[in-house]
């Protein structure tokens, strides 16, 4: 009877201290029962590793580490048995984001209409622009068949360039609808009548090809 007394007493003091600490140990401390699904799909997030925690006010260890509960057994066995997932889906996401950005990018530029695709003067299309515009509504993908058109010195000739564009690709045979944005940029490479320009310079100012020569008697020491 004193046994049995005494377990009962000990039961009230452990269920008394359990509703001071959320149920502790058949409860987690955001109040889910243990072993339950709702209590590992709460805990499916938890980081694998050692935790950092302060102690004699210090660090635990220095280096940053994850904070709060450590994983439970059978998700520590999970990270175990899976490693490295799901690190290589998030690196594999990263790599991939970080292409579509360098994609983009580069049909935004494919797509540019810079200033030598316009007259100097009136701002229109030229031949060069009226085949661009011809290659991008033929040959762009859709999802990046759009027209950008490089920032002028003023705004009257930007109005007028994205007007030419505009009217260019409303009087196309396929009256395909495609947006027209300002740009600020300037042009990667430079235009075929400058680079044949510079070509041209160089071969007028080049010296004539010249074999350096001495004839023998003319070297130190020689002759009689």
């Amino acid at each position: 009877m004193i046994r049995l007394s005494w377990i009962a007493c000990l039961l009230t003091m452990l269920c008394a201290s359990s509703n001071a600490s959320a149920g502790w140990p058949f409860f987690s401390e955001d109040g889910l029962r243990r072993g339950t699904p709702e209590y590992y799909e709460a805990r499916a997030g938890d980081p694998p590793g050692a935790r950092q925690k302060y102690r004699y006010g210090k660090l635990w260890p220095v280096r940053a580490r994850p904070v709060g509960p450590s994983q439970t057994l059978v998700h520590r066995y999970h990270t175990a048995h899976y490693w490295p997932h799901p690190y290589q889906c998030q690196d594999r996401a990263s790599v991939m984001a970080f292409r579509d950005i360098q994609l983009h990018n580069g049909w935004v530029t494919a797509t540019t209409f810079y200033e030598y695709h316009f007259d100097e003067e009136t701002n229109q299309l030229n031949s060069a622009g009226i085949k661009h515009l011809s290659w991008l509504m033929s040959h762009v993908p859709e999802q990046h068949r759009q027209a950008h058109v490089s920032v002028a010195s003023t705004d009257d000739a930007n109005n007028a360039r994205i007007l030419s564009v505009e009217k260019a690709i409303a009087s196309a045979a396929n009256q395909q609808s495609i947006p027209v944005l300002p740009r600020v940029t300037d042009p990667l490479g430079r235009p075929a009548v400058e680079v044949q320009r510079i070509l041209q310079s160089a071969n007028e100012g080049a010296l004539p090809p010249v074999i350096q020569y001495s004839g023998a008697g003319s070297a130190e020491g020689g002759g009689g």
